[in-house]
C-alpha cells in the first residue's frame, strides 16, 4: 500500500506533471525548482554499525533510471536528487539493503513532489511532506508535520505503527525512527520561534530469527557489542521479573544526549511506542533516534537518544525515567489527547482516566426519588416490587450518566479536575520525593482544595448545572475514600486503590463491605469486595462479544462483584474466612488477554498488601489504612489456570503469605483441586441425598435434569457421584442440549464425564426415538416431536425455560453450570405448571445465582423443596478453606517437599478434607429443615438467615477480648479446630500454631467454630443466656 497524498488547504485537486519543467519554466523567471538535496538526518547512531551494503552502487543506478524514466522530475534534477536520497538524509545501509529499487524510486518521488507541492503553494515556511509504504514484511514512513497540528493528526504515522506492527500482530517486527530539523536551500524551517519543524523517518522490518538465536538477523549483523551486552542485561531483567517495564538510564559519553532503554514482555503494553514521543515532546526533549527491538524469547526493547533544548528543565529526563512507567500502565487513556496537547500532564490525565471509571460506577445515580419509591413499595414485603425496583435502577443507571457524559464534565472543567488531583497528591505522594520533581514545580502553581467546605465554595461559584455537580462531586468522593495507592510508585503494572467502602449508599448496598479494591489496567478494570478483615473467594474474568455487551457488563460489574461477594459471604459461615470476590472485566480491545489483565490485577493488589518498603522490590506508599491486610483469593470463571503463577508471583514479591495466596493450584504447589477431588460435588450431592433420606426416595426412580454438562467440574462429578435411582432426562453446556423423556444412557454420560467432554460428543445411537441432540452451531434443525429449532443458541440458553414443551415432569433439577439469574421473576411462571405447582419437586442449586432469590421462594411457594447455591455448593469453599489453613500452618520447607499429591501427608490431609465437607453438609441441610419448621420461612430464606445468624455471632466472639484471652478456652477450641495431621507436624504444640498463624486468622478460627457448632447443635442465637451456658459447658 502506498501513500503520498499531499494536503491543501483550498481542497484543490492534486496536480498529476508528466514533465515538472514545463510548469517550472511557465512561473516568473525567479521561481525555480526547490534544491532539497541538503536536507539531512544525522548518521551517527551510537551502538549501531553501519554495514556497507555492497550491492549500493548497481541499485543506485537503477533507481537512476526508474526515476528518470518516469519523467517526474526535471532531467537537470534526477541525479542530485536520487544522490541526496542516498547520501545526504543519513538513512543507513540496511535500509538500501532490504529495499527494493522500485520502493526507493517511489521514496524519491514522494519527498520531492512534497516539497513541489509546498513550493506551489507558497507554504515554504512550513512545508508538510509524508508518504507511507505499508506491507507485511516492511513499511517506511516519511512526516514533517509539526506535533499539535491538524496535519500531525492526520498521519500519525507512530501511532499506525503500533496498530499495524507492534501490537496486533502475529508477526514480530524492529523499528528504526529517525529525527532532524528540516533543512531546505540551506534554510532551517520554523513553525513558530519556539518550535523547530522536523523531518521524521520511521523503518520497519519483520524479524527474521535462525538456527534457534534470540536475535534478529539484521539486529545481530548491525549492533555493536556493548549495545549487545547492555540489551542482554535488560533482557535478563525482563525475564526474572515476569510483568512490568525495566528501565535504563545512560548519558551519553562526551555530549548532551541521553540514552533511555526500556525492556518489557512482548505486548505487555498496547500504543507505547507513539504514547512514548508525546511524553518525550511534553518535557520539550528533542529525540533524534528511537529503536524497537522484538526477540524471538518475547522480550521488546526501546531504545531511544535525547538531547534537551534550549530552555529545558534540568530535571526533565528523570521525570521522563520516573514517568516511563506510568505512561506503560496505560499509555493510551481516555484524556491521552490532552496530555498530548499539554492541556494535562501525564499525571493528571491519568488521574482523570481511573477517576472517569470510578464515577462511572460509584455515582449515586438513582437520586432522592428512588429512595423515596424504595420506602413506599417496600421490597421486603412483595417479590415483585423487588424485582420492579431492581429493573427500574438498572434502567437509572444506564441512562443517567454515561461515560462520555463524565469525560465531557471533566474536560470542560478541567481546573477543577487538576485541583484535585493536587489535593490526591498532596495525599499520596512522599514528600521526601515530590519536592524534587518537575510534577512538584507544576503542582505548586495549582491550588490545592483543602476541605469539603472549600470544594463547595468552589462548585457554587463555577459549576451551575446539577448533572455537573454530581459529576464532580463523585470525583471528589473518589478522593475522600482513597486509603492507599501505587499510583506514584514506579514499579506498578496497573493502578490499585485501597478504599474506604463508606461512599456506598446503604439503601443500595445494605451491608457495607469490610475492605474494597479497585483496579484500572491497560486492559481492563476490576475490583475486590470483602466482607470481613480475614476473607477468601475466587477471581472471575468477565468478557463481552461485542461493545454492546460490554457497555452492560460495566453497568453490572460492581453490583454482581458485591452480590457474589455476599453470596460468598453467607456461603463461607462454617470457616474462619469470610466472603469476598473479585472481578476483572477485559476491554472491548482486549478480549484475547485475560492471563495479562489477571496478571497485573494481582500483582497491583500485592503492591498494596505488602506493608514494609523493600529495596528493589517495594516502595514505600502513604498507608491511610495503616493495618496489614492478607487476601486469600481463588479461581472462578477464566482464572482456574493462573493460580500456580499468581502464587510463585507472591513468592517472588516477597510476601511472607505466598503460599496460602492463592487456593485452586496444583498439588505439585500444596493445591487441592476441587474437580479432581470433587469437592464442590460432594457437598451437593449431601443436600440430594438428605432430600432422598426426608422423603423415602433413595431406592425411588427419580427423572433428573443439569445445566452444566460432563467438561466442567461440577457438571462432570455430579454424574459421577450420581446415585443409581437417578435417570437423567436432560443435560445442557456450552456445546448445546441432549435430552430424552425416556432417559439418557448413565453408560455413556460417565463416559463424558471422566473425559471431561461435552454433550456433543453424545453418541446419538443411544437415543430413543424421542431423544435429540441439538448443539449451539444447528440451524433449521428438526425435533422428534415435529419442532424446528431455527437457532441452536437461542434454543440452549432457552431451553430450562420451555421443558414443560418437551418432559411430562421431571422430579430433580441440579443446576451445575449457566449465567447468574437465568431464572428470574419474570420468567419463573414458566416452571410452574398449569395446576399452579413447580415442575420441578426438588432443587439443589450447585451454581451460583442460577436462580434470583425471589424466584426460589417462588418456586417454594409453588410446592419445591428448594437448597439453594450458598448452602448446597459451599463443598469448595471448605476445601480451599483448609488449603489455606495447610498453607499457613506448615513451614516452607515442609510444604514444599512433604505436601504434594502421591505423598502420605497430602494424600491423609485430603481424606481429612472430603470428610469435613461431608459432615458439614449434612448439619447445615438437617439445620436449615428445622429452621423452615420454627421460622415458617422458605430453606432459601432460612438459608440467608442460618448464615446470618452464624455470621453475627462468630463476629460479636471475633471482637470479645475477655473470651479470646481466656487461654483455656482458646487453647480447647484452636486444638479442636486444627486438623490433627497439621496439629502432628507442629509437635502437637498449639501455641507453635499460633506464632505461624496470622492473629486475625487465629481470631477468625476461633469465633467460627464457636458460632457453628452452637447454631448447628439447635441454640438460640439471641439468647444470650443460653449461649452462656453453652460456653460455660465447653470450658467445662
Amino acid at each position: 500500500m502506498t501513500n503520498n497524498k499531499i494536503l491543501y488547504p483550498t481542497g484543490a485537486a492534486h496536480p498529476v506533471y508528466k514533465n515538472l519543467d514545463a510548469i517550472v519554466n511557465n512561473n516568473s523567471s525567479s521561481l525555480t525548482p526547490p534544491d532539497i538535496s541538503t536536507l539531512s538526518i544525522s548518521s551517527v547512531k551510537s551502538g549501531y554499525n553501519n554495514l556497507p551494503f555492497i550491492g549500493k552502487e548497481s541499485q543506485f543506478e537503477k533507481v537512476l533510471d526508474l526515476v528518470d524514466k518516469m519523467g517526474f522530475i526535471p532531467d537537470s534534477l534526477v541525479e542530485s536528487e536520487v544522490k541526496w536520497f542516498y547520501e545526504q538524509l543519513g538513512i543507513d545501509d540496511v535500509y538500501f539493503e532490504r529495499e527494493s529499487a522500485e520502493g526507493i524510486a517511489s521514496h524519491v518521488h514522494a519527498l520531492y513532489s512534497a516539497k513541489v507541492d509546498a513550493f506551489a503553494r507558497n507554504d515554504l515556511e512550513s512545508p508538510f511532506m509524508h508518504h507511507k509504504r505499508e506491507s507485511p514484511d516492511h513499511a517506511v514512513y516519511f512526516d514533517t508535520s509539526v506535533p499539535g497540528t491538524d496535519e500531525f493528526k492526520l498521519t500519525n504515522y507512530e501511532k499506525r505503527i503500533d496498530e499495524l506492527y507492534l501490537d496486533n500482530s502475529e508477526n514480530s517486527y524492529r523499528v528504526e525512527s529517525f529525527n532532524a530539523p528540516l533543512i531546505l536551500n540551506n534554510v532551517q524551517f520554523s513553525q513558530s520561534t519556539e518550535q523547530i519543524q522536523n523531518f521524521r523517518a520511521h523503518f520497519v522490518y519483520k524479524n527474521t530469527f535462525k538456527d534457534g538465536s534470540i536475535y534478529d538477523e539484521t539486529f545481530n549483523r548491525i549492533v555493536s557489542p556493548n549495545t549487545k551486552s547492555l540489551y542482554l542485561s535488560v533482557i535478563d531483567s525482563v525475564l526474572k521479573q515476569p510483568l512490568g517495564p525495566i528501565i535504563r538510564h545512560l548519558p551519553v559519553e562526551g555530549s548532551d544526549e541521553h540514552r533511555i532503554i526500556i525492556g518489557f514482555k512482548k505486548n505487555a503494553t498496547k500504543k507505547f511506542f507513539s504514547a512514548f514521543s508525546s511524553l518525550i515532546r511534553y518535557y520539550k526533549l528533542n529525540l533524534s533516534r528511537k529503536y524497537v527491538e522484538n526477540f524471538s524469547n518475547g522480550v521488546t526493547i526501546f531504545s531511544v537518544y535525547l538531547k534537551p533544548e534550549s530552555d529545558t528543565n534540568p530535571a526533565a529526563i528523570y521525570q521522563l525515567v520516573k514517568e516511563a512507567s506510568l505512561l506503560f500502565t496505560i499509555p493510551n487513556g481516555l484524556y491521552y489527547d490532552n496530555f498530548n496537547s499539554s492541556e494535562l500532564s501525564l499525571q493528571e490525565s491519568i488521574y482523570a482516566h481511573v477517576g472517569t471509571i470510578f464515577v462511572t460506577h460509584f455515582l449515586n445515580r438513582l437520586g432522592p426519588e428512588y429512595q423515596t419509591l424504595l420506602k413506599i413499595l417496600n421490597p421486603s414485603n412483595s417479590n415483585q416490587n423487588a424485582e420492579l425496583l431492581n429493573s427500574l435502577k438498572k434502567t437509572l443507571r444506564a441512562e443517567t450518566f454515561t461515560q462520555s457524559s463524565i469525560i465531557e464534565v471533566f474536560n470542560k472543567y478541567k481546573p477543577i479536575v487538576q485541583q484535585l488531583y493536587r489535593s490526591f497528591a498532596d495525599v499520596h505522594y512522599i514528600k521526601s520525593n515530590l519536592e524534587k520533581t518537575l510534577s512538584f514545580q507544576r503542582l505548586s502553581q495549582i491550588q490545592p482544595i483543602k476541605s469539603e467546605e472549600e470544594f463547595d465554595q468552589i462548585l457554587l461559584k463555577n459549576v451551575f448545572n446539577e448533572h455537573d455537580l454530581l459529576i464532580l462531586k463523585a470525583l471528589f468522593s473518589f478522593n475522600k475514600s482513597i486509603l492507599k495507592t501505587n499510583f506514584f510508585i514506579s514499579s506498578k503494572v496497573a493502578i490499585s486503590f485501597r478504599l474506604d467502602a463508606s461512599f456506598l449508599p446503604e439503601f443500595e448496598y445494605p451491608e457495607k463491605p469490610f475492605g474494597l479494591f479497585f483496579i484500572v489496567g491497560n486492559e481492563f478494570r476490576g475490583f475486590h469486595i470483602r466482607f470481613r478483615d480475614v476473607a477468601r473467594g475466587g477471581i472471575r474474568i468477565v468478557r463481552s462479544k461485542n461493545q454492546d455487551a460490554y457497555e452492560v457488563n460495566v453497568r453490572n460489574l460492581f453490583d454482581e462483584n458485591y452480590n457474589l461477594a455476599s453470596t460468598q459471604q453467607r456461603k463461607n459461615k462454617d470457616i474462619p474466612e469470610g466472603g469476598s470476590k473479585g472481578v476483572i472485566l477485559l476491554d472491548v480491545d482486549a478480549q484475547e488477554y485475560p492471563e495479562q489483565g489477571f496478571q497485573k490485577y494481582v500483582d497491583s493488589l500485592i503492591d498494596l498488601l505488602l506493608t514494609n518498603e523493600i529495596p528493589n522490590v517495594k516502595e514505600k506508599i502513604v498507608d491511610l489504612y495503616g493495618q496489614e491486610e492478607i487476601l486469600f483469593l481463588g479461581p472462578d470463571e477464566g482464572t482456574a489456570g493462573y493460580t500456580d503463577w499468581a502464587t510463585l508471583h507472591a513468592k517472588h514479591r516477597g510476601a511472607k503469605w505466598w503460599k496460602a495466596f492463592l487456593t485452586g493450584k496444583s498439588s505439585d504447589l500444596g493445591g487441592i483441586p476441587h474437580d479432581h477431588y470433587g469437592m464442590t460435588s460432594l457437598s451437593v450431592r449431601q443436600f440430594v441425598e438428605q432430600i432422598y433420606k426426608v422423603q423415602g426416595l433413595s431406592e425411588q426412580p427419580i427423572l433428573k435434569f443439569q445445566t452444566g454438562g460432563p467438561d466442567g467440574d461440577l457438571g462432570s462429578n455430579e454424574i459421577l457421584l450420581s446415585t443409581p435411582n437417578e435417570v437423567y432426562v436432560g443435560i445442557v453446556d456450552g456445546s448445546g442440549v441432549l435430552a430424552d423423556p425416556k432417559g439418557l444412557n448413565k453408560d455413556e454420560l460417565i463416559r463424558l464425564a471422566k473425559e471431561r467432554s461435552m454433550v456433543k460428543n453424545y453418541d446419538t445411537s443411544l437415543l430413543s426415538d424421542q431423544g435429540f441432540l441439538v448443539l449451539v452451531d444447528d440451524i433449521e434443525k428438526q425435533l422428534p416431536n415435529g419442532d424446528v429449532i431455527s437457532n441452536g443458541t437461542y434454543f440452549r440458553n432457552n431451553f430450562h425455560l420451555t421443558l414443560q414443551h418437551y418432559f411430562e415432569k421431571i422430579d430433580l433439577f441440579v443446576p451445575c453450570g449457566g449465567r447468574p439469574a437465568s431464572v428470574d421473576l419474570d420468567t419463573v411462571s414458566k416452571l410452574i405448571t398449569k395446576e399452579g405447582v413447580s415442575f420441578f419437586k426438588y432443587i439443589v442449586e450447585g451454581a451460583n445465582l442460577f436462580i434470583t432469590q425471589n424466584a426460589k421462594i417462588e418456586l417454594e411457594k409453588k410446592g419445591a423443596i428448594l437448597f439453594k447455591d450458598a448452602s448446597a455448593n459451599k463443598g469448595g469453599v471448605t476445601s480451599s478453606s483448609l488449603e489455606v489453613l495447610s498453607s499457613l500452618v506448615l513451614d516452607d520447607e515442609l510444604f514444599i517437599t512433604a505436601f504434594k499429591k502421591g505423598l502420605p501427608l497430602y494424600d491423609e490431609y485430603v481424606k481429612h478434607v472430603q470428610k469435613v465437607i461431608t459432615i458439614n453438609a449434612q448439619k447445615e441441610a438437617a439445620a436449615l429443615l428445622k429452621y423452615k419448621e420454627l421460622t415458617k420461612l422458605t430453606l432459601s430464606q432460612s438459608s440467608d438467615l442460618l448464615s446470618n445468624d452464624i455470621n453475627k455471632l462468630a463476629d460479636m466472639i471475633a471482637k470479645s477480648d475477655d473470651l479470646w484471652n481466656d487461654l483455656s478456652l482458646r487453647t480447647l477450641i484452636l486444638t479442636q479446630s486444627i486438623p490433627p495431621l497439621l496439629l502432628e507436624k507442629a509437635g502437637g504444640d498449639i501455641e507453635e500454631i499460633q506464632r505461624r498463624l496470622p492473629e486475625s486468622y487465629s481470631k477468625s478460627l476461633f469465633a467460627t467454630a464457636i458460632a457453628t457448632r452452637y447454631i448447628y447443635e439447635g441454640n438460640d442465637p439471641t439468647n444470650v443466656i443460653q449461649l452462656l451456658h453453652f460456653l460455660k459447658s465447653l470450658a467445662a
